[in-house]
């Protein structure tokens, strides 16, 4: 029996030695990763007041705001979003190096591999931030023009832009989906064969007395 208890407590013993010696050499790689992502979020946080402060001098919020934009992203600012992005970005390129300082195998490589993928996600987030905007505008250009079906029109025009932008979107990130491609080609088919029923139907009435007289002839 005692020889039992004292193989177990030399086990453990092993056990908690070896967790430690581990820990200790993890330990100035962790303190050095710790310090590149302060920097990283100081750097950011720099570079987001900067790009923040430029934007707001040049106008652009004012701008979105004066053309009534800014409620196509939710009311936010648009130097926000912009500026939050360069800070986020910032920090993100720090992320691959400081994954590097942690010798932790395979999750060293996960984390470098997020580090990698971040930056696509923050600019397809930014395509399709500046969409809606675009979409906005071309929904707002086609119901100020006076004809009948100036909404169906611009919201018509509104979706297949989000649509659009939002394939590009999904692409700069990674995903590559199906069933946005295939709903962008059958809206665009809609607006083609819309589009060419309309015509049909305009020549169709101007042409009408027209062609009543070369029946009439040919009769």
């Amino acid at each position: 029996m005692v020889t039992y208890l004292e193989a177990t407590g030399i086990s453990l013993m092993d056990v908690l030695a070896n967790l430690w010696y581990q820990f200790i050499q993890l330990l100035p790689g962790l303190i050095g990763a710790v310090i590149l992502l302060l920097i990283g979020y100081f750097l950011g946080a720099l570079f987001e007041g900067i790009i923040k402060g430029a934007l707001l001098k040049a106008g652009l919020d004012h701008w979105v705001e004066k053309h009534e934009r800014h409620h196509a992203i939710g009311k936010a600012s648009v130097s926000g979003i912009i500026g939050g992005a360069a800070k986020w970005y910032t920090l993100v390129l720090f992320l691959g190096p400081a994954a590097a300082l942690i010798n932790l195998g395979i999750m060293s490589q996960l984390l470098y591999d997020l580090a990698r993928w971040l930056p696509h996600v923050i600019a397809g987030v930014l395509i399709f931030y500046f969409g809606l905007i675009l979409a906005d505008m071309a929904e707002t250009a086609i119901e100020s023009h006076n004809f009948k079906w100036k909404h169906f029109w611009g919201g018509l025009a509104r979706v297949f832009i989000i649509l659009f932008v939002l394939d590009i979107a999904l692409k700069e990130i990674g995903v590559n989906i199906i069933i946005a491609q295939s709903t962008y080609l059958i809206v665009l088919t809609g607006i083609v064969l819309a589009i060419a029923l309309a015509i049909g139907i305009g020549f169709g009435t101007a042409l009408k007395d027209d062609a009543k007289k070369i029946i009439k002839k040919l009769s």
